[in-house]
């Protein structure tokens, strides 16, 4: 029997004005087929900056099925009246039925159904994944005074058909919204998947759990999350006739409970719409509005946090190259940095300690040259703030070092650079990283 008691409780998700549904979709960049071909060709984060369809065989088709999205959430159209409106350009464009979708810029063709299947999947998946996405910022919104979120698994009944028994193990399991939980098993976790996710006031949980927060809401470890690599081949056939086989490995990230690990479905194990509202963005907020000895400590509690998010930010600016002037937070200027920064310039008014990057400088630190510094490393540099070896002057920026390390039979020292901000000289901000070999390597203006 449906459960009504549950019914209820999620009556007000599925009211959920689209406003931030609707912008966060539309926000995303349409991509074409040259690089977004198969499904695993573009995953998790990814999907909060850009749109794509698989196989689908031109730009202007993918720009067609956007646009009638969109439509559906401003207007609130159901599938039926959707597909009614997007079949007849998809059949003038040669997508519809069974067909060899053709890739004209990688010089291959699948044979593929485009049905009704595969039409309401492209549907419910982009639906359900945006309103997530708005219901993740509006909860964002209000961690001040709820900062609790329950994960809550849809039974049978209610509007599910066919409910997941491992996403029955995560129903009503409460962590903080800055959990490390919510990066990996925010709701949707697969397609079809009914889950979501409610906040609650501390007040609201203890009524509901009849104990202290505390006993509730749970915290989780490193040991906690576990990873598991599937391989598998992809069949391509060539213009000529020719089949050519790649292997893609997908690496999934489980959370363990009771005993058992709980994996969303392959590419799932990310929160849509945390990358367009990213934690760091919303750390960066938080900490920018409190006093100045107050930053340390949040970034201290939020630490674990933020490697992980930023370790996200790093992986997809490299992966997407689609720079917006977005910034994000790297760390803090450690104390003993930040006091020898003002005797050595006092015409220097940072107006906070912390050190932020773009995504430009991100996509330019990452260049393709023999310089660069690697992806692995800019991905560390929440630790490489508090850990580097750090030079300062009025031309050169503030500068971290990385120890030398041997690398093709020579020695290099890694450096990111942090230089004040060109519209305001109030802040640093990273403008570039680099590797440099032993012997061009000088060691001056330290900070002494």
């Amino acid at each position: 029997m449906p459960n009504e008691k549950l019914q209820k409780e999620l009556e007000p998700l599925f009211n959920l004005k689209p406003e931030k549904a609707i912008d966060y979709f539309n926000k995303k960049v349409a991509l074409g087929p040259r690089k977004h071909w198969d499904w695993t060709d573009t995953m998790r984060q990814a999907h909060d900056r850009v749109f794509v369809v698989a196989k689908a065989t031109s730009i202007d088709l993918v720009k067609d099925i956007q646009s009638e999205l969109s439509k559906s959430l401003q207007e609130g159209i159901p599938y039926q009246d959707f597909a009614n409106n997007i079949i007849p350009k998809l059949k003038e464009r040669g997508w519809w039925g069974s067909i060899d979708a053709e890739n004209k810029d990688q010089g291959i063709v699948k044979p593929i159904k485009v049905d009704h299947r595969r039409l309401r999947n492209i549907y419910n998946t982009n639906v359900k994944t945006a309103y997530a996405a708005g219901r993740y910022e509006q909860m964002m919104d209000e961690t001040d005074i709820a900062p609790y979120w329950r994960y809550v698994a849809v039974p049978k009944g209610a509007g599910n058909k066919n409910p997941r028994v491992e996403h029955a193990a995560l129903h009503n399991l409460v962590f903080r919204y800055d959990d490390p939980f919510w990066q990996t098993h925010y709701a949707p976790n697969g397609w079809g998947c009914h889950c979501t996710v409610v906040n609650m006031t501390k007040r609201a949980l203890e009524k509901k759990f009849g104990k202290k927060a505390e006993e509730v809401v749970r915290k989780s470890k490193p040991e906690d999350f576990v990873t598991t690599t599937e391989e598998f081949e992809r069949e391509h056939i060539k213009n000529d006739g020719s089949v050519e086989m790649q292997k893609v490995k997908i690496t999934t990230t489980g959370y363990k409970i009771g005993g058992k690990v709980i994996y969303p479905s392959r590419g799932w194990d990310y929160a849509p719409g945390s990358y367009s509202l990213d934690f760091n963005q919303l750390l960066e907020e938080k900490i920018t509005s409190v006093p100045e000895n107050a930053k340390l400590k949040m970034l201290e509690q939020l630490s674990d946090s933020l490697k992980k998010s930023f370790e996200n930010i790093i992986e997809n600016e490299s992966l997407m190259n689609m720079p917006t002037k977005r910034t994000f937070v790297a760390g803090m200027i450690p104390e003993d940095v930040y006091e020898k920064l003002k005797k050595r310039n006092p015409s220097l008014n940072l107006e906070t300690r912390l050190l932020t990057l773009s995504d430009e400088s991100i996509i330019h630190s990452l260049r393709s040259n023999h310089d660069a510094i690697p992806k692995e490393i800019l991905k560390k540099l929440p630790e490489i703030i508090s850990s580097w070896e750090c030079t300062y002057d009025e031309n050169r920026g503030l500068r971290f070092w990385s120890p030398f390390v041997s690398k093709e039979d020579s020695q290099k020292r890694y450096v990111v650079v942090f230089t004040p901000d060109i519209k305001k000289n109030n802040k640093l901000t990273l403008t570039t990283a680099y590797s440099i070999n032993k012997k061009d390597f000088r060691e001056k203006n330290r900070l002494k």
